[in-house]
């Protein structure tokens, strides 16, 4: 289940939630790219597992290492899950698209920690921001 919700963050984590967002459209569009240039014949598919041990290698040695990795794994599960949906159903769900920065932006958290506050508020613990 899946639930979007608005965030108010604080002035000093608007940053690091805007890191997030940019990491995880990164990881989104490289995942499509890698998608997208998989050819028909190969005796191996391109699945969530092989990207993801892909991504592992990537964060070692580069500045995809300084993010957080479970956003960025969720958005190759988010990627791989899209286009599960549309093999499944294309009448109904289109082919998965690039993210466009300013209009695409937005991350999942898994294993989310919630504290309510009152009826109508409540604070949620983001990891790498507090």
């Amino acid at each position: 289940m899946s639930i979007r919700e608005r965030l108010y963050p604080q002035e000093q984590d608007t940053d690091v939630l805007m890191r997030h967002c940019a990491d995880a459209r990164y990881v989104w569009n490289l995942g499509l790219e890698q998608r997208n240039y998989w050819v028909q014949g190969h005796t191996q598919k391109l699945t969530y597992n092989m990207q993801a041990h892909e991504l592992t290698e990537a964060r070692k040695n580069s500045w995809l290492g300084e993010g957080s990795s479970p956003i960025q794994q969720q958005a190759l599960r988010d990627l791989d899950r899209a286009f599960k949906n549309w093999w499944k159903r294309p009448d109904h769900f289109g082919r998965p698209t690039w993210r466009k920065a300013g209009i695409n932006e937005g991350f999942y958290i898994r294993d989310l920690s919630v504290r309510r506050l009152n009826r109508k508020w409540g604070q949620v613990f983001v990891p790498k921001c507090g």
